[in-house]
């Protein structure tokens, strides 16, 4: 099937598709008990995985799949609607867009979604996830904050000054190492 001829509506659908997709995911973040606004974001990622499939989009209809499915259980109570999941669901709806810009741009569409879709299918699972964004900044954070504790001063006695200073005089170079576990 010859998909040129539908290109430019399936841009302007997508286009649409993802603006409800925001829109309704800024309300759920209000409102997250409201199961009718899961269905509103559902129903747009359900129309956009069709259109993408349809148009050959693969990474694109794979994508909206998984986060079809989150939705899915979101809406059925399986899961409940946290900040962490709607993280990852904008996250998704950001790289869909992405990706249709691509696509209208004359790109293939294409990206690299795996560690999205697999966290997608943590959530659809039920584990529990800690959004990337919040692992890299705990990791940045416990790596240049210095200890807030005081370090002793270590004395050296007249024998471990004698000691560094020959080992200096011969080339040697003396450090001062302190290591303190958490």
């Amino acid at each position: 099937m010859d998909t040129n001829q539908y290109l430019e509506m399936f841009l302007e659908e997508s286009k649409e598709h993802l603006q409800a997709c925001n829109e309704h995911l800024l309300e759920l973040e209000k409102n997250p008990e409201d199961l009718a606004i899961v269905n509103e974001v559902f129903r747009s990622a359900h129309t956009l995985k069709g259109m993408s499939a349809t148009m050959g989009y693969e990474d694109i209809a794979d994508l909206t799949h998984k986060m079809e499915n989150v939705l899915d259980a979101i809406r059925n109570s399986k899961i409940s609607v946290t900040t962490e999941i709607l993280d990852i669901v904008f996250k998704a709806v950001d790289y869909l867009e992405e990706m249709v810009m691509d696509i209208e741009a004359g790109g293939t569409g294409k990206k690299d979604v795996q560690e999205l879709v697999s966290t997608l299918n943590q959530i659809e699972s039920g584990q529990s996830i800690i959004a990337a964004s919040e692992l890299e900044t705990a990791a940045s954070t416990m790596a240049i904050e210095p200890l807030k504790q005081e370090i002793p001063a270590l004395h050296y006695d007249d024998y471990e000054k004698t000691v560094i200073n020959q080992s200096q005089e011969q080339g040697f170079h003396a450090y001062e190492i302190t290591v303190t576990l958490r």
